[in-house]
């Protein structure tokens, strides 16, 4: 029994020196990856860091003319509403005296006619 124990013992050490080889292996690969992964993530980082500078650069530049393209529209659009208030502002003060004038015309071509027929009403 005792050479049963030791057989047993000794495929028991054995199975665990090969696992321990074959977790050690599948280590170092995972580790080699790693390292891989981590050196392509340093060379895309700075790949997108020298080509997101002048990218960054031509935005900035894009934004502040479009700043002040918004800035002078602004400015011309005001300048427009001013333009148009006082447009409006004389259109109705000429309406406002026209449709006075155009009242007391209105009134004294009626007077006129009524005083021409009742003078010929009363001519007859």
């Amino acid at each position: 029994m005792d050479t049963q124990l030791a057989q047993g013992l000794t495929f028991l050490a054995w199975s665990g020196c090969g696992f321990l080889i074959i977790v050690g292996i599948f280590l170092a690969k995972l580790l080699f990856d790693l390292s891989r992964l981590t050196t392509s993530i340093r060379k895309s980082a700075d790949i997108v860091k020298t080509e997101l500078e002048p990218i960054m650069k031509n935005l900035s530049e894009t934004t502040t003319t479009v700043n002040r393209l918004v800035q002078t529209t602004d400015k011309k659009v005001g300048k427009i509403s001013e333009i148009y208030d006082k447009v409006s502002d004389v259109t109705i003060n000429a309406v406002t005296k026209v449709s006075k004038v155009s009242g007391v015309v209105f009134k004294e071509v009626f007077k006129g006619i009524y005083s021409g027929i009742k003078n010929l009403i009363t001519k007859k």
